[in-house]
């Protein structure tokens, strides 16, 4: 890497994005330094810095430099923005359309939230999620044959999830159709951001070239954090009196308590202060109207879920609240991130609910002292990166949409998959889903859409790999075609349920869906039951717990529960710290060898009888329990929605793979289990009270 140029050199390469990006400020942010010349140079780039450092700045400003000249000669779709969020992208849309004005450079946004872009006048930077790129290449692939670079945004967002995996379809998708236009141009440029990376060389293997650049820009605020307990709903509105600040950001772990947090502080605090609520299923004038008042108020509050932990102009904040701890040090670290921006510190209010909550928020704020490097070592001991097989099904009904014919072959398939899933697995894929009549063949070596995907075709459920399990019921409003929630059966028609306070008729039903207006509540016999997948914790998380509490690494605490009246003792609590999936696999193990062993919650199993050390490690038995366990964990690893349409033996595989046995065994084969004292038990039995 060559050595940062000088202030004043730096500016000279940008002779026509200084002013619009640079100027008011009149200097570059250390990010911006060490950035701008390896864009220029249209290398790829990973570049991982704290919050409002200026990394938006630093990656389109050279960018557009770069690619000045050609995008006034041609109206085409030149640079794509990925954003993981709507409301994130619409917020760069508003900043760069406000600083792009006049320059013959044209940006547009689309999202689910937005109209179609104009096939005629296409913009030359376009924002968009993964979910609406890839229903643009269904139905406009020309578009992107003049595309030059790809920025993902937030990259830590993506990385290790579904999403993530269809990210890398995406880009091996852009490249074929750039390569079909023009054969010999040099390969797109790529670039990520992220303000958290614990694994920055597998974010470059997954998305970005071997060449790539790694830019790793220090600087944290300083975070202040008060810890209180919720004993009850009013300590929380007397905490928020006595903190006196101008705008606060509550952060709420769920729907349904944004709003009772929100209809309690209406009534009951004490101060003069707007009161927003914020979460994705709102509408989305709503939400953008709520960003907007919150944003221009001068004393507010906003409730919301985490749709507000990235960087979406809302105005500088004074005081972050979480009501209640994230279930992971990413979450945590966004959402304390979104508070004094402009300052060096970071004011956080941090309210537990429970003991377990508390120690968490101190795992929390321990971890954030601990550098990354050392972080991203006690997370790898838990974790394997594994492609999600489940994303491929997704693609093979996006590639069907997309081809002319509407017939796609395996070679199709093959060239967006990684190298590392055979081309027996794909076969055996499309065979399976012929049998089950997702697919239905073809002339020789092609397969069409079958008559159990369309459904999904008919209703543009073939673009997305968030959520859970595909043919799980929805429910639908019906005046505004909306999804509100996502549930395991459907009600019959005419049935009045419960939903958001409110008494609501099912009026239509289809297949995988079904219609609610507005009804009578004294007529509601049910309750709208909601799927819910309960996150999990992960292993760095309860592992610094476990520290805080006085164990060290590969150490496993016991606790008798309490001898019957004959004075005998039938077993105990085993506090391993070793997070929700390896807690559940840890219970089937010990299963395996006799004791009856059932997960309390991600640090602690209840086992009888009595265990004085593990048992000796079995390979084959853990691996037999772990296909056992795939089924019940597929949802909290996030397989994808598409996962239980897989052949049976390729779904276990593909859960199986991601629980990272060879570590899991280590962890296992160094353990060692000690009685806690007494005088300490009080603390331990808390995380299970």
């Amino acid at each position: 890497m060559s050595l940062p140029l000088s202030p004043q050199k730096l500016k000279a390469t940008l002779p026509h994005t200084w002013p619009l990006f640079f100027a008011r400020y009149g200097n570059f942010t250390a990010v911006q330094t060490r950035t701008i010349q390896p864009i220029l140079a249209g290398k790829d780039l990973l570049l991982t810095a704290a919050t409002a450092s200026g990394k938006t700045e630093a990656v389109i400003a050279p960018l557009l430099e770069r690619l000045w000249h050609q995008l006034q000669a041609q109206k085409r779709i030149t640079i794509l923005y990925i954003c993981p969020t709507r409301a994130l992208a619409r917020d760069l849309y508003e900043r760069l359309q406000n600083r792009l004005t006049d320059t013959g450079i044209s940006v547009a946004i689309k999202t689910g939230d937005t109209a179609p872009i104009s096939a005629k006048k296409p913009p030359h930077v376009l924002l968009t999620t993964p979910e609406s790129a890839d229903s643009l290449l269904t139905r406009a692939a020309r578009q992107f044959v003049n595309l030059e670079a790809i920025i993902l945004d937030e990259i830590h967002l993506f990385d290790r999830t579904p999403r993530g995996d269809h990210i890398r379809c995406l880009l091996k998708r852009f490249a074929r159709i750039r390569a079909f236009a023009q054969p010999n141009r040099p390969p797109c440029q790529h670039i990520a951001l992220s303000a958290t990376v614990p694994d920055p060389h597998g974010i470059k293997t997954r998305y970005l070239t071997p060449s790539a650049e790694i830019v790793s820009v220090a600087g944290q605020r300083k975070i202040t954090a008060d810890i209180i307990p919720l004993t009850e709903p009013v300590d929380l509105s007397n905490e928020l009196a006595q903190r006196q600040q101008f705008k606060t950001l509550i952060f709420c772990n769920a729907r349904y308590q944004v709003e009772e947090v929100a209809a309690f502080l209406r009534r009951n605090l004490t101060y003069h202060a707007d009161i927003f609520v914020h979460y994705g299923t709102l509408d989305a004038a709503l939400r953008q109207d709520v960003e907007q008042r919150f944003a221009t108020a001068r004393v507010a509050i906003c409730v919301a879920t985490s749709t507000l932990e990235l960087g979406i102009d809302i105005g500088d904040i004074d005081d972050v609240v979480l009501y209640g701890a994230p279930f992971d040090l990413t979450s945590f670290l966004q959402r304390i991130g979104r508070g004094g921006r402009r300052t060096q510190q970071t004011t956080v209010l941090c309210v537990a609910q429970s003991p377990l909550e508390w120690l968490r928020f101190e795992a929390f704020l321990a971890l954030t002292q601990t550098s990354q490097t050392q972080t991203a070592e006690i997370e790898s001991e838990s974790i394997s990166y594994f492609f999600r097989p489940s994303v491929l099904i997704q693609q093979i009904f996006s590639l069907l949409k997309q081809f002319p014919n509407g017939s796609i072959r395996l070679d199709d398939l093959q060239r967006i998959a990684p190298s590392a899933i055979t081309r027996e697995t794909l076969a055996n894929l499309f065979d399976y889903l012929t049998a089950e009549q997702y697919l239905l063949p073809g002339r020789l070596g092609e397969w069409l859409p079958g008559p159990e995907a369309a459904d999904w075709f008919d209703h543009h459920e073939i673009h997305s790999n968030i959520g859970t399990d595909v043919r799980l019921k929805t429910a639908i409003d019906t005046y505004t075609g909306r999804a509100l929630a996502q549930t395991d059966k459907i009600y019959e028609k005419g049935t009045t349920v419960l939903f958001a306070g409110k008494g609501m008729e099912v009026v239509w039903i289809e297949k995988y869906r079904f219609g609610l207006a507005p009804g009578r509540r004294q007529d509601v016999t049910e309750t709208l039951r909601f799927h819910y997948v309960q996150p999990s914790v992960p292993f760095a998380v309860t592992q610094q717990v476990g520290k805080l509490l006085g164990l060290q690494p590969n150490q496993l605490g016991w606790i008798n529960t309490p001898a019957d009246e004959d004075g005998v003792i039938h077993g105990g609590y085993l506090f391993h710290c070793w997070g929700t999936i390896w807690g559940k696999l840890l219970a089937r193990v010990l299963s395996q060898h006799y004791f009856m062993a059932n997960p309390i919650n991600e640090y602690c199993l209840s086992v009888a009888p009595h265990i004085g050390q593990l048992p000796p490690y079995n390979q084959d038995k853990t691996v037999w329990v772990a296909r056992q366990l795939a089924a019940e964990i597929a949802d909290t690893l996030q397989m994808g929605r598409f996962h239980t349409i897989l052949p049976p033996r390729l779904a276990i595989n593909a859960v199986v793979d991601q629980l990272a046995l060879p570590a899991f065994a280590h962890q296992y084969q160094h353990a060692h289990l000690i009685p806690i004292a007494s005088p300490q038990q009080d603390r331990f039995l808390s995380l299970i009270s």
